[in-house]
């Protein structure tokens, strides 16, 4: 049994770490059970039945909680992390990963189980780590990197070697496709963006905006084609942005214009349950006025509820049911405005034939 928390905003190192554990855990116990959940997302007791109960089918099981710095000391998951860490079995392995570097929010408990050594904070790297990471990288994959590249890759991505990396392997990737030769400079960064700048979350909500259903079912086909890893991305996207709009029209009940509302809006975002955002910028403007005229108050506070009660069953399906998934539910929403209709999300396929 072990118990590690790691801490910070290097998202990279901590991701590694993980994979490292996964596959000493896989190479003593074959048939072990792997468990991701979310703080401010899964409930306390699922999360304590997966530590706390032996499985019938495996020798062990791998439990990961992510994101907690959502998570508060009175939250029921806390509770059941304290519970766990009195009688802790020996069948498990937990790691819990938060972006903060504080541990105020974690019960003394499971703090006092993990211990000194297994508590570590992954600081993001320095500036010139990160230029040696990036050039060490592109050398790896057979290329040279200019500086130029280097800062546009740097002011494109978050500070964390897990964004950086996601970044490298899709331009060596097109590199290679490409056959462009053997050096990433500035043009080739911008090549790359122009050509994979596609569809995501808030195309589909301007197309959801504007009821429009043929495009919004063809713009879900793009982006399963273009990485079906980005699905979850673009629903949670829709989510924040029915959460906007339900915040805006709820201020044009207080009879405000649509300039002020735009000014004024404030919502919180889907994980970010402590952190507000503030206003419309003008590029979005135009979206979420088409978006005032299709749908009520009434109709955007059900959708909001509607999307939140899928989060879990979409986050948790596989790749090749993702597409039929979010066919439905973007049919639920344009066609249905939210009401609980019944439709499955396994039906047949919703995609148009044009």
């Amino acid at each position: 049994m072990a118990v590690h928390i790691l801490l910070g905003p290097e998202e990279g190192a901590k991701k590694e770490f993980v994979e490292e554990e996964r596959r000493k855990v896989l190479s003593v116990h074959g048939d072990a059970e792997f468990h991701t959940f979310f703080a401010g997302d899964d409930s306390g007791e699922t999360v304590y039945q997966a530590l706390s109960q032996a499985s019938f089918f495996s020798s062990f099981r791998f439990v990961v909680i992510k994101a907690y710095e959502n998570a508060k000391k009175t939250d029921d998951l806390a509770s059941a992390l304290a519970d766990f860490a009195k009688d802790p079995p020996d069948d498990v392995e937990l790691i819990i990963i938060s972006s903060a570097t504080s541990t105020s929010n974690f019960p003394k408990e499971i703090l006092d189980l993990a211990g000194k050594e297994n508590t570590r904070t992954f600081w993001e790297l320095r500036e010139s780590d990160k230029i040696n990471w990036i050039r060490s990288y592109a050398r790896s994959q057979g290329f040279t990197i200019t500086k130029g590249a280097i800062d546009e890759i740097l002011s494109s991505v978050d500070n964390n070697t897990l964004e950086m990396k996601n970044l490298m392997s899709s331009v060596t990737l097109f590199l290679h496709l490409q056959k462009a030769g053997n050096t990433i400079d500035e043009s080739v960064i911008e090549n790359y963006a122009a050509r994979t700048r596609g569809e995501n979350g808030y195309t589909l909500f301007r197309a959801v905006a504007e009821r429009d259903l043929e495009h919004a079912l063809l713009i879900v086909d793009s982006i399963i084609l273009q990485d079906s890893r980005e699905v979850i991305p673009a629903f949670t996207a829709l989510q924040n942005q029915f959460r906007r709009l339900e915040a805006c029209l709820m201020l044009r009940e207080k009879r405000m214009s649509e300039s002020e509302i735009f000014k004024e809006v404030e919502y919180f975002p889907v994980y970010e349950a402590r952190r507000s955002t503030k206003g419309i910028n003008f590029k979005e403007a135009p979206v979420f006025s088409a978006a005032m005229r299709n749908y009520t108050r009434a109709e955007a506070s059900r959708i909001v509820l509607y999307l939140g009660s899928l989060d879990s069953e979409v986050k948790a399906s596989s790749t090749d049911m993702q597409k039929t998934q979010l066919e439905a539910i973007i049919y639920s929403v344009i066609e249905l405005k939210g009401k609980d209709s019944g439709l499955s999300l396994d039906p047949p396929s919703l995609s148009l034939d044009i």
